[in-house]
């Protein structure tokens, strides 16, 4: 079994232990276990998070499913478990701008905590993914009474700020090679198993996704990255990328 089978199959494991929990709390549903592996809950206590569970909803959702669009006005923050959720902008002629790649233990659609607003991106998932789900007016709430969670948050978006002025920086002065090279080191801390050859990219992008992440075209992406192949910079191990340990702090 694989795919939405085993998500599914986990998630109703999840349902009979919810439905066998005892009266008083003795037995923890395994959600409190998920919430401790994202970093939302970084360094948060186990009754702090035992307390806030019942805010989040876990449910399964089917690979390339879009969770919300760009426009949208629902105020819903996300939690991601288990799969890879793609972030993207549209622009006004109708391009598809990914914007990050996002696996267990990231955050997203957080803009809803401080704007009303629509949303500015989209969000789909890229492969059968297992998210919680919280509103984001009951997610606020808690951020104002637990300064840890807080700090979580502004960590969260320091980061992202920082990975937009690197790609930016890139895109104004790095040549197409070293844009790749660049976002696969970046993919390696998020996404990568290591291994005595180095670490692979558990995230499978197509070439137009690359392309939209480092802001070039599908054949370009193509020939540079048949190019850095060939070097030995990066290595392909079935339909999976390898960045060599030697490449990983170049």
């Amino acid at each position: 079994m694989s795919g939405i089978g085993e998500l599914l199959v986990q998630y109703g494991t999840l349902a009979k232990r919810a439905e066998k929990r005892a009266h008083g709390g003795a037995i923890v549903e395994n959600k409190v276990w998920y919430l401790k592996q994202n970093r939302l809950f970084a360094d948060a206590s186990d009754a702090g998070i035992e307390n806030c569970a019942h805010l989040f909803t876990m449910r399964v959702v089917p690979k390339k499913t879009m969770i919300f669009d760009q426009g949208d006005s629902g105020r819903v923050v996300f939690l991601v478990k288990t799969g890879t959720v793609k972030i993207a902008r549209l622009t006004p002629e109708g391009r598809e701008v990914t914007v990050a790649i996002l696996g267990g233990g990231d955050i997203f659609g957080e803009e809803t905590l401080f704007d009303g607003a629509a949303r500015t991106t989209v969000a789909v998932t890229m492969e059968d993914a297992l998210v919680c789900t919280a509103r984001a007016d009951d997610l606020f709430s808690l951020l104002a009474r637990s300064p840890q969670l807080a700090l979580n948050v502004a960590k969260i978006l320091s980061e992202r700020l920082g990975d937009a002025s690197a790609t930016m920086e890139d895109l104004a002065y790095a040549k197409i090679p070293d844009r790749l090279m660049h976002l696969f080191r970046r993919l390696a801390v998020e996404h990568g198993n290591a291994s005595d050859e180095g670490v692979t990219i558990d995230v499978r992008l197509t070439h137009a996704d690359i392309a939209s992440l480092i802001g070039s075209t599908r054949e370009t992406v193509s020939l540079e990255l048949s190019n850095l192949v060939r070097a030995g910079r990066l290595r392909l191990s079935g339909k999976s990328f390898v960045l060599p340990r030697e490449e990983l702090t170049a």
